[in-house]
């Protein structure tokens, strides 16, 4: 075997050119492959970090017009559909946003979820640090703005400080 290996290293030596195209053919094969995987890990393999992820379901639906392509829910409607449920554990709403962030002098683009006040409980979600919606905070919109943090973005903007709001 090991007269084999060496054959075959003097082989790849003596020609430079298979050579490099052999190792740029492998190199692109693993990374492919290791994306795909990465994907199908995420998407099909790991489940969502909520309780009881398998009885989610997404209720939604599309505008048939082409120039219009959001959901055609207004929040009117998700009140009186959560209200009405009979079937369903819990009903939420959430539309993602595009988001900045000013403290101070800084100013800086997030990705933002507007969201029920229901939300963190119906998904079965703790807060790690601080806490979540208050039910009186949900009665009138935006009179109450409450905003909760994902662990990544208070470690990484705030240095997960817990008095971070005296540094405004």
């Amino acid at each position: 075997m090991f007269q084999d290996l060496r054959f075959g290293l003097r082989m790849l030596l003596k020609q430079p050119g298979f050579t490099l195209v052999a190792i740029i053919t492998l190199a692109l094969g693993i990374g492919a492959n290791t994306a795909i995987f990465s994907l199908a890990d995420k998407l099909l393999i790991r489940s969502l970090p909520v309780r009881e992820p398998g009885e989610l379901v997404l209720f939604s639906a599309e505008s048939i017009n082409p120039r219009f392509l959001n959901t055609i829910f207004s929040y009117p409607d998700y009140v009186d559909y959560r209200d009405r449920n009979e079937v369903l554990s819990g009903l939420i709403a959430f539309i993602p946003i595009d988001g900045r962030l000013v403290a101070g002098e800084q100013e800086e683009r997030v990705q933002v979820e507007l969201v029920s006040g229901n939300y963190f409980d119906v998904l079965g979600v703790p807060a790690i640090s601080g806490r979540t919606f208050l039910p009186k905070e949900d009665q009138t919109p935006g009179t109450h703005p409450v905003a909760v943090l994902s662990q990544g973005f208070w470690q990484r903007r705030f240095s997960g400080t817990p008095d971070w709001s005296e540094e405004r």
